[in-house]
């Protein structure tokens, strides 16, 4: 009976050293993604500075474009305006 009962406790024992093997094995396997994931979280944080980054030098560069658009316009208008003043004289001339 009492080998019964001390094979019993080292059959139990066997168990729970298995199963504390697999739990390690699993929290190392928790840890390793968990420092994946922080490893991950810091990157992400230097893409999206990045991209703010990225997105003021697009702004600005929208401002510049907006800049010369107008530039443009106006030189247009004068040349227009310069064009129909020369019509004018070769109208008034004839």
């Amino acid at each position: 009976m009492e080998a019964d009962f001390k094979a019993d406790i080292i059959a139990k024992q066997e168990v729970f050293k298995n199963h504390k093997e697999e739990v390690d094995h699993v929290t190392k396997r928790v840890n390793r993604h968990r420092t994946d994931i922080n490893e991950m979280s810091v990157d992400m944080q230097m893409v999206l500075k990045r991209l703010d980054k990225l997105e003021k030098k697009a702004l600005e560069q929208q401002e510049i474009i907006d800049a010369l658009e107008g530039i443009i316009e106006n030189q247009q208008t004068w040349i227009t305006k310069i064009r129909s003043c020369h019509c004018n004289e070769g109208a008034d001339n004839s």
